[in-house]
């Protein structure tokens, strides 16, 4: 079994990614800040209560548990700043330091490249959550180390239906549940492919954006 790190694990989307990433063989240590959250994740599943701005903290756990991959799903405001921004950072130098090389980054459409294509209503409504988003991400791609962002659309908290897809392209909109983006997560962990890649997660029965659109050719298992 591979060992996998997934920071925010007992988030409303980490509850369905830990037990999928286990049934794809990996065995999961999940991070959080709520022990009570974390214990009911399951009794197979080990974990750590760490909060994810805390360089010496974070650092110690990676090298401890030394994960062949990283998720982070974490995000969240931090005084006058936000998890997304800070808590990223210090999760993607943990990681560098301690010669992991796999890390998922867990964004937003809206974010990078993506904004120019935002509504004015989402930009109004969460723009320095997305700025945030972005420098996390902007630190990511600096680092010389196998990652991968990915950025959902609107997210719902319906079952699974399948359809979750990732597109190689900014412009698109849409929504996707939590099971379906952690499904496309399980994926990407198996996928070189996806590596150094900005992907955005669509359920394509939601996708919206121009005529030259295309799903993102992932090949999972190489």
């Amino acid at each position: 079994m591979t060992r996998l790190m997934i920071y925010g694990a007992s988030g409303r989307t980490g509850r369905h990614l830990v037990p999928l990433a286990m049934q794809t063989g990996w065995s999961v240590h999940a991070v959080g800040r709520d022990p009570v959250r974390l214990s009911a994740l399951g009794e197979d599943i080990s974990w750590s209560v760490v909060d994810a701005n805390d360089v010496a903290a974070v650092g110690d756990l990676v090298g401890s548990v030394q994960p062949e991959a990283i998720v982070s799903l974490i995000g969240g405001s931090l005084g006058n700043g936000f998890i997304d921004e800070v808590g990223n950072v210090v999760i993607s130098d943990a990681a560098r330091r301690a010669g992991i090389r796999r890390v998922i980054q867990v964004s937003s459409l809206g974010c990078g490249d993506s904004r120019a294509y935002a509504s004015d209503r989402l930009l109004a409504a969460i723009g320095p959550v997305l700025a945030a988003k972005t420098h996390g991400e902007d630190h990511l791609r600096e680092l010389d180390i196998d990652w991968t962002i990915v950025r959902p659309g609107g997210l719902t908290d319906g079952d699974m239906t399948g359809g979750g897809r990732f597109y190689d392209d900014p412009r698109v909109h849409g929504r996707i549940s939590r099971a379906d983006l952690a499904a496309l997560l399980c994926d990407c962990l198996r996928s070189t492919s996806t590596i150094r890649k900005i992907l955005s997660a669509i359920d394509r029965s939601t996708l919206s954006g121009p005529g030259d659109v295309r799903q993102f050719p992932m090949l999972v298992g190489n």
